[in-house]
């Protein structure tokens, strides 16, 4: 059991890393004594075509702490990697929530429209099955890329028609809160932290074009581990030989792509893609994967001023 001690300092680290200050601490610590002292909200998830990859990610949290004080506050056993229930049992589960309503329904995945039996709820096509889940829910979630811009499965030639939430949404008349969580895969903190600001708040978080700003408000560039080496011109040309270059001349899409990566990072807060060696593929930009190669292509990174630069990389960011 949490002393009221522990309790608040959870609350201030949710605050920390939701909205990036301490100012929130007491309205969450709030916030989730209400929840306590009712029925513990609902969050199902529900899988399209994906590759479960933000479902995984969930589970590998930076913040330990923070998750396990979550799932002791809301109800996530309507999962259909992570609960107990499975099959048949899952599809019962989900809906019974349904008809009792007032739930954040998780959606991974992209939505085939044109192929509707590539993806089946149960034994009905996602596409026909999703709506009544949807009018039913509180607030709606797209958790990963595939989920908020089609990702993976809608780029290419598309054969099953693939489309995101949004899009989904408008073509079957949904009006509901709908918060986006870019990412191949989506970050738990900011899938989680999401979620505890709803519930902990009331409230949505601040967002711009759907999307949290305290996590996908600044270019990974300017939080760059490398951002000196580019500051002098220092381009990485050999992996083998090279481990702290600024990776741009080797196709890195940090600087068009929006999030807290470098500051956040991933796996338990190990590491993160450009300090392992590995230049940005832009998964959280809404145009990935992009039309052309995944990596800037090297006649596309010239020496320009950075102010020119930005121009170009900006417009090549399109989709």
């Amino acid at each position: 059991m949490l002393s009221r001690r522990d309790f608040i300092k959870r609350c201030r680290d949710i605050s920390v890393a939701v909205i990036g200050a301490e100012v929130f601490a007491t309205d969450i610590a709030e916030g989730f004594m209400r929840i306590a002292a009712s029925k513990r909200p609902q969050i199902v998830f529900v899988q399209g075509q994906s590759c479960t990859g933000c479902s995984i990610s969930m589970t590998y949290g930076n913040e330990s702490d923070f998750i396990d004080f979550v799932t002791r506050l809301v109800r996530v056993q309507v999962h259909p990697n992570l609960s107990f229930s499975q099959g048949h049992g899952y599809i019962q589960m989900l809906e019974e929530v349904t008809s009792a309503g007032g739930h954040i329904l998780v959606l991974e995945g992209s939505i085939p429209q044109r192929m509707k039996k590539a993806c089946l709820l149960g034994e009905e096509p996602l596409y026909d099955a999703l709506k009544k889940h949807l009018q039913k829910a509180y607030a709606v979630v797209a958790c990963g890329t595939c989920a908020v811009s089609g990702g993976i499965p809608a780029s290419g030639r598309n054969e099953t028609g693939a489309i995101d939430i949004d899009q989904y949404m408008r073509q079957c008349g949904i009006s509901k809160p709908l918060i986006k969580i870019p990412g191949c895969p989506a970050h738990p903190d900011r899938l989680m932290g999401t979620v505890a600001y709803i519930l902990g708040s009331g409230k949505m978080p601040p967002m711009k074009d759907g999307v949290p700003q305290q996590y996908f408000g600044n270019l990974i560039h300017n939080n760059c581990g490398r951002f000196q080496y580019f500051s002098q011109d220092i381009y990485l040309k050999d992996f083998e030989i090279d481990k702290h270059s600024c990776l741009l001349k080797k196709g890195c899409r940090g600087t068009i792509t929006k999030s807290d990566c470098p500051t956040r990072r991933w796996n338990g807060g190990v590491s993160v893609c450009v300090e392992s060696n590995a230049p940005c593929v832009g998964c959280t930009h809404n145009g990935w994967p992009f039309k052309e190669n995944i990596y800037y292509e090297s006649r596309n990174i010239e020496d320009l001023p950075w102010t020119d630069f930005k121009k170009n990389v900006l417009g090549m960011g399109k989709k």
